[in-house]
């Protein structure tokens, strides 16, 4: 029983705006009935009354004009009639003694005691008798000259008959109405519900720590449909968030462990060694290039994790993408001078919509990545072509190329390849590339050259 009791509750709960609609309905719709069964059992006494009214009327003009014997003689000439048609008629004398009853006749079993009132009032009233029968009557009492005394009236079974039978019918009807309703409510809400309940379910899951869930689509179209996509868009967008926080938390911890741990034995080592001056200073420098290996580490970390949320200020401007290589290339011009390569510049004109300092940074990236792996008396070469919904700027060394089974992980965070183990750098310039361009809406690709050697891709929409 306490089992029942709360699954009706929970029901109750789950279903609580369509279950008062539904009390609402129900309750203003009986409040409609009880007052249109009044309105109508007020009608139809009127009605009565008034035909009653009527015949009163009558028979007081023919008293008054043809006295007292004519009036009788026209109630007992229409006593049969009155009978069948249910009027009631008692005409008393100024003693009270009845002069001529005529009784309707579903009431002739009844003892006409019932029908006399002890003091008969001196104006003209209507009084209802409560009978001991199904029907009941209503009768106006008329005094007329010389004491006599005329109570006439009607049955009111054929009244409450109608009005009984009209609330039967809307009984049966409303009882089918509210079955209908309640069984089309549960369904309509379970349906329009199950979103909601979807969405909720959603919630408890994600924030249980399972971040992959998602609300399930079941809509073609709609609000309820447009709520859900926004709603698991929203998670992707926190997953991410999230799972950046964490790669670049991991990625911070593992890789400043090794500069910090050096930095502190060599620190610990000259302390308590007899060092010298000199050699004191060259400790601090080796800190000092570890402390700003360590924040170049981290800057560009921040920036990956920028791009790749999002959450990077971007301010593109149309830009030039000759001047901007002639600008990445007189940057690098004194490097690749002493290393004896040449830079060459082949890009066109065009023109893309790109943030400046961002895409200088990237140019900058993939000259410092091909002057690294380019051996000395090589080339680079910049070109730029257009396709249908991208301007691509691609840089082509003459290095020793890069495995394909490396070409996609060499953007990953981190990732150092065998070939470039003895290079420096920290691994994170080709991911800053990837994120920026991607933050841009373009992308990043590389592919090995038909003399040899990689080219780098960079593609920018065309707006």
């Amino acid at each position: 029983m306490c089992s029942l009791k709360k699954r009706v509750k929970k029901l109750f709960n789950s279903y609580r705006i369509i279950s008062a609609y539904f009390l609402l309905f129900v309750g203003s719709t009986l409040c409609l009935f009880a007052l249109s069964t009044f309105m109508l059992d007020f009608y139809l006494t009127q009605m009565e009354r008034e035909r009653i009214n009527e015949r009163v009327q009558v028979y007081k003009n023919i008293y008054k004009n043809k006295g007292f014997a004519s009036l009788l003689s026209t109630i007992r000439s229409q006593h049969q009639a009155n009978t069948f048609s249910n009027i009631f008629i008692h005409l008393t004398d100024g003693d009270g003694k009845t002069v001529w009853l005529t009784i309707p006749q579903e009431l002739d079993e009844l003892d006409s005691k019932h029908f006399l009132l002890p003091d008969l009032p001196k104006q003209t009233k209507w009084v209802p008798f409560n009978l001991p029968t199904p029907t009941d009557l209503d009768i106006l009492i008329t005094a007329l000259d010389n004491g006599f005394t005329l109570q006439t009236g009607r049955t009111t079974g054929r009244q409450e008959f109608m009005v009984e039978g009209l609330q039967s019918v809307f009984l049966i009807t409303i009882s089918g109405i509210i079955v209908l309703g309640a069984i089309g409510g549960i369904m309509f809400s379970r349906h329009v519900l199950r979103p909601v309940r979807e969405l909720a379910a959603t919630a408890k899951k994600v924030s249980s720590g399972n971040m992959e869930s998602r609300v399930p689509v079941f809509e073609k179209s709609g609000e309820l449909r447009e709520l859900a996509e926004l709603f698991n868009i929203m998670l992707e967008r926190i997953e991410i968030l999230i799972t950046a926080m964490r790669d670049t938390l991991g990625n911070v911890s593992h890789d400043l462990k090794t500069p910090l741990a050096r930095m502190k034995a060599r620190i610990e080592q000259t302390l308590l060694s007899d060092a010298s001056a000199e050699e004191q200073r060259e400790v601090l420098m080796d800190c000092a290039e570890d402390v700003e290996r360590i924040d170049k580490l981290i800057n560009m970390l921040m920036d990956i994790t920028e791009a790749e949320t999002g959450q990077m200020h971007l301010a593109p401007e149309p830009l030039s993408c000759s001047e901007l290589i002639t600008e990445t290339i007189d940057l690098y011009e004194i490097i690749a001078e002493e290393r004896n390569i040449i830079i060459d510049n082949k890009a066109d004109n065009f023109m893309i919509s790109a943030d400046r300092q961002r895409t200088l940074q990237v140019l900058g990236n993939l000259s410092d990545n091909g002057l690294k792996y380019t051996p000395e008396g090589g080339k680079i070469i910049f070109r730029t072509a257009l396709e249908e919904e991208f301007t691509v700027i691609s840089i082509q060394d003459s290095g020793p190329g890069i495995p394909e089974e490396e070409r996609e992980r060499i953007f990953e965070k981190l990732y150092r390849g065998d070939k470039s183990r003895s290079t420096k750098g920290v691994g994170l310039g080709l991911s800053l590339v990837r994120a920026v361009m991607q933050a841009h809406g373009g992308s990043v690709t590389v592919q090995e050259a038909s003399q040899g050697g990689s080219i780098f891709e960079i593609r920018f929409p065309r707006n």
